[in-house]
């Protein structure tokens, strides 16, 4: 019995953005984020503007895979397993980019979606035994993720945003929406608020919230068309800026 399914409403809103609109989110992330790399990885003194910048990186792409993965919850398995495979296959090359950075056991950022996305199939396939063993999952990536891809605060935003498109009762999708908002609150700076204040707020927590807002507004009013990036770009781009990264910090 499927147990997630998407209401003909937030079908609607998803359709408010364009393929070529969603695309333009897709680059503007794959940007921001390679800047930040480059931010950490090569200048010896990071410039905060990149790191603000760098800011709105994951939250646009934790919007794109949440519009793009319920879109046929009945592929939640097949998405779970891509995402898996290329996580897996991503992850020498960016313990290598960022080796000195962080820990070996430091997991890529695409663990964070594999592991929400087997989230959703493994709770639209067995139910509320599935939903556990999914949360069960999530724990046990926790550590891994928490130097480099945001640990527990990461997985509850993209949960979140998850259970905001889904037919589930009104006050459970309130939640959501609250959680996934406080979740954004926490996930750049909040621990350095009470010693930096104004850096930690100029730099990281109102970046991450203005910065996704200003693409999304910017995408659903100006673009139109059709998509124009082909199929699994991202992965490609993402495994192949770190792989290039990891020369450069190497050879150069």
């Amino acid at each position: 019995m499927n147990h997630l399914y998407l209401t003909p409403r937030l079908r609607l809103s998803m359709t408010a953005i364009s393929p070529a609109g969603i695309d333009i989110l897709k680059v503007l992330a794959l940007i921001s984020m390679i800047l930040d790399h480059a931010n950490t990885l090569f200048l010896t003194k990071p410039l905060p503007e990149l790191y603000a910048l760098g800011r709105m990186a994951f939250p646009l792409f934790t919007l794109v895979w949440a519009m793009n993965v319920n879109r046929n919850p009945d592929r939640y398995q097949q998405h779970a397993s891509r995402l898996w495979i290329w996580a897996l296959l991503t992850q020498p090359v960016f313990a290598w980019a960022f080796a000195g950075h962080y820990p070996w056991y430091a997991l890529n950022i695409l663990f964070v979606f594999a592991g929400v996305t087997q989230l959703l199939a493994l709770s639209q396939r067995y139910g509320t035994a599935g939903l556990c063993a999914g949360i069960i999952l999530l724990m046990l990536l926790v550590w891994p993720l928490t130097p480099a891809s945001y640990g527990i605060t990461g997985l509850i935003l993209v949960t979140g945003l998850a259970l905001t498109q889904l037919q589930l009762p009104a006050r459970i999708r309130i939640m959501a929406i609250m959680v996934s908002t406080g979740a954004l609150v926490c996930l750049n700076g909040a621990s350095h608020l009470l010693i930096q204040p104004a850096t930690a707020l100029v730099f990281a927590i109102l970046p991450t919230f203005i910065l996704p807002v200003m693409a999304l507004y910017s995408v659903r009013t100006l673009v139109s068309g059709a998509r124009f990036i082909p199929r699994h770009f991202f992965y490609y781009a993402y495994a192949g800026h770190l792989f290039l990264f990891a020369l450069m910090t190497r050879f150069i």
